[in-house]
């Protein structure tokens, strides 16, 4: 028989990391019609409560198969085939592997590198900051961009700065991983055995990078506006909702020890 939920607490806070893909479909008011009752209580819940509230959550937040049935298979295998190049079983855990060790933030932390923290940006950075950024186009996918565009990138990259922890923009690649885990169990590309083996490889990787579900939220936002070239309210008003929502895992799962 699959394993489809989590058994232990360090599954449920990397299964929760993957929150903000699950409430792109706005399940947490749902969520809340189900265990509203127990929240609503001024009074710190009770142990037993408060495991029946998680396990409700379990159910939206972290299942492997996302509360999908079979028939979401081949959407699955699309969107793997589509966006992520993940074809086969090899594939997936080459994707696997690719972000555990470099992922987006690899990038990242080199570009921020390339640039002075005081602000001001001389022509040496500037073009060190271009170099870094192009190399990894091909002839096929060269960047049309001016040199006020890059200015204008290596100001938001600089401003980032405040904002950032050591970690970089680890959640957003955390994120990911845990979000590609699930495709390819759904997609029968792992087994559950194998999702979750290669999910509990993300714990060392997260492991005391982040305080707090307002850290993880900034560094996954910021990633993924490195990734895709702009702010999306969307996005952000989802982290907003998981951050203060009742019913939340962010409000149950807990990143201190």
């Amino acid at each position: 028989m699959q394993r489809i939920l989590p058994e232990t607490d360090l599954e449920k806070k990397l299964m929760s990391m993957g929150a903000v893909f699950i409430e792109e479909n706005r399940v947490l008011d749902e969520l809340f019609q189900v265990v509203g009752s127990d929240l609503l209580s001024e009074t710190e819940l009770a142990p037993d409560i408060k495991e029946q509230v998680l396990n409700e959550i379990g159910e939206y937040f972290f299942r492997l198969d996302m509360n999908y049935g079979p028939e979401i298979k081949p959407d699955c295998i699309a969107i793997l085939n589509d966006y992520w190049k993940v074809f086969d079983r090899q594939s997936c855990l080459q994707n696997l592997q690719d972000i555990r060790q470099q992922g987006h933030r690899t990038k990242f932390n080199v570009l921020k590198s390339a640039l002075p923290k005081d602000k001001a940006l001389d022509h040496a950075s500037l073009e060190k900051f271009k170099q870094i950024f192009s190399f990894d186009f091909d002839e096929d996918h060269q960047l049309e961009m001016d040199e006020s565009e890059f200015k204008k990138l290596a100001a938001w990259f600089q401003r980032t700065e405040g904002h950032l922890g050591e970690a970089g923009i680890l959640a957003w690649d955390s994120a990911r991983y845990v979000q590609l885990a699930r495709l390819s169990f759904m997609a029968g590309y792992l087994d559950d055995v194998e999702a979750w083996s290669e999910i509990l490889k993300l714990g060392p990787l997260v492991e005391g990078k982040f305080q707090s579900w307002m850290e993880f939220s900034k560094s996954f936002l910021i990633g993924r506006t490195f990734w895709s070239g702009s702010d999306d309210p969307d996005v952000k008003a989802i982290c907003e909702r998981l951050l203060g929502h009742p019913a939340s895992p962010w409000q149950f799962v807990r990143w201190e020890a």
